[in-house]
């Protein structure tokens, strides 16, 4: 049995836990059935575009049972894939709709990077999943076998499963405060997991991400936080000379380390008043206390509304982000023992996972209550499996039968 310990829990924390679960109860009572009461936002919307865009078969996805592709209607640009030792585009890649996946076997300069545009920021992903399949345009560097010293394994010695790292500029000036990242789906979830297992889970996530927007009821339901204090990583690089020209980068590949927090290149050093003086000694050594330090900052920040700081045109921003829970070649979430691992399918809905962040802008009434929101994708992927794609056809089919009978 699980044994959730309540005595160290912040209120506000285990307050928005059994409202979360209350919502739960009344979703399996209803059998999921979330049709009345819609709030929308900008993004969730009856656009086709999102509904009905489903990717090819599994048959032809190049690293089945995985798919990695731009978000439909996300107003997402592919302008290239690229290996990052190099500044030239391959020809396989040019229609954008099948993007690489890494699986942490590659050699030096040998990590596939998507370079990507959207309304608001002009970047580059690179994307490393555990197990992931090879990929055909890259057997010349082995057959995948582990064959290659372990030392050389991006995931050696590592409880991760997941890495994607997201590297440059925004277009305009955005503040910090509502640059959010996670999940949002456009459709209800299917069949969660017991109670028990999905408290847990939003305990979990609340205390990793305290400024957590989770949303279970509607028909779009979501999980979002903020983006500069959820990333593992997260780093500055300032520079005089912007060009939207393709630059080798092969220390995207590299183990990323969070700079000091009197460093140039340290988010802390966005935020007003920073003193370098006030900073602990331990932060000198300790790079998870540097983590933990721009997290808690920054969801001050959030929580605040604050519009400044905003971000620099002339300045390059990378984010970090991995995780363990979930294993992508099983579609799996692990749990530790004695919970074990839980498929995602039944509780997605036949809707892929994201890699995702936006601009929310949140529109509030003179006692401060959020009335509207106007999102932004600053970039958005989704990862399919083909585990979903039976679930995610029967939906299409399902929301054509419903618009012929209207």
């Amino acid at each position: 049995m699980i044994s959730i310990d309540d005595s160290n829990e912040d209120p506000k924390t285990s307050e928005a836990a059994n409202e979360l679960m209350n919502v739960y109860d009344s979703c399996r009572e209803l059998n999921a059935d979330f049709s009345a009461g819609r709030r929308m936002s900008s993004i969730c919307s009856d656009d086709d575009e999102y509904k009905s865009s489903l990717p090819p078969h599994p048959e032809n996805w190049p690293q089945r049972p995985l798919l990695l592709r731009p978000t439909p209607g996300a107003g997402m640009k592919i302008r290239g894939v690229r290996y990052s030792s190099s500044k030239t585009y391959l020809a396989s890649y040019e229609e954008g709709q099948s993007l690489p996946i890494n699986n942490g076997l590659e050699t030096k300069g040998r990590c596939l990077v998507i370079d990507f545009e959207s309304e608001l920021f002009i970047g580059t992903a690179l994307l490393r999943l555990k197990n992931a399949r090879r990929l055909d345009c890259d057997r010349n560097d082995g057959d995948g076998s582990n064959k290659d010293p372990k030392s050389t394994y991006y995931f050696h010695k590592k409880k991760r499963t997941f890495q994607a790292v997201i590297r440059g500029r925004f277009k305009r000036r955005v503040p910090m405060s509502e640059c959010v990242t996670g999940q949002m789906f456009t459709r209800p979830a299917g069949v969660l997991p017991p109670r028990l297992i999905v408290k847990a889970a939003v305990l979990l996530m609340s205390h990793l991400a305290p400024q957590l927007q989770s949303r279970l009821e509607g028909e779009c339901p979501r999980f979002l936080s903020p983006l500069c204090s959820t990333a593992q990583t997260a780093y500055i690089i300032k520079k005089k000379n912007q060009t939207t020209d393709a630059d080798a980068d092969e220390d995207l590949e590299d183990e990323m380390q969070e700079p000091h927090p009197s460093a140039q290149s340290s988010f802390i050093q966005l935020l007003p008043q920073t003193n370098t003086k006030n900073h602990p000694m331990s932060l000198d050594s300790d790079i998870k206390a540097r983590i933990k330090r721009r997290k808690k900052l920054f969801d001050k920040l959030h929580s605040s509304g604050s519009v400044k700081p905003s971000s620099c045109t002339q300045s390059e921003y990378c984010f970090e982000f991995f995780q363990h829970l979930i294993l992508f070649d099983k579609f799996t979430l692990d749990f530790p023992k004695p919970v074990g691992q839980h498929s995602l399918k039944k509780m997605l809905n036949g809707q892929p996972l994201q890699i995702l962040a936006l601009h929310q802008e949140r529109k509030k009434s003179e006692i401060r209550k959020i009335v509207n929101e106007e999102l932004i994708r600053l970039w958005s992927f989704d990862i399919w499996h083909k585990s979903i794609y039976e679930d995610a056809i029967n939906n299409d089919i399902d929301i054509a039968n419903s618009a012929d009978s209207q």
